[in-house]
């Protein structure tokens, strides 16, 4: 009995702590005016976006050393939206996606090395 306890307290402190996943994104609130999120998907960076107004919303991925475009859109009249950006062909180095709302712009670096990719918290 002591072990089936046990085990339920366990398994409930799964489902009350937050995963500290640093890919998650920005976490909605009455004033947030845009929610961003990604993670690593088969084939790249799957990025999804929540644009409750519907305003023009733009995305790019810039080298951070050669300040070269790798991609570019916009989405207009859309409240959410999903990218899938591969990068297996993008060069090794360092990278930053950026999403502009009107004044708002959410940031995530992105380094690709020999080893894989890594990506920083959205800012």
């Amino acid at each position: 009995m002591k072990n089936l306890i046990l085990t339920f307290v366990l398994l409930l402190s799964f489902t009350v702590i937050p995963s500290g996943n640093a890919n998650a994104g920005t976490l909605p609130g009455p004033d947030e005016p845009m929610i961003t999120r990604s993670h690593m998907a088969v084939g790249g960076l799957e990025v999804m976006l929540a644009n409750l107004e519907k305003e023009a919303t733009s995305i790019k991925l810039i080298n951070l050393d050669s300040n070269q475009t790798y991609f570019t859109d916009v989405v207009r009249k859309r409240n959410g939206y999903s990218w899938n950006l591969k990068l297996d062909k993008l060069p090794i180095g360092r990278y930053v996606l950026k999403i502009k709302k009107g004044d708002t712009l959410r940031q995530q670096v992105i380094l690709k090395t020999e080893a894989g990719v890594m990506t920083s918290a959205w800012k």
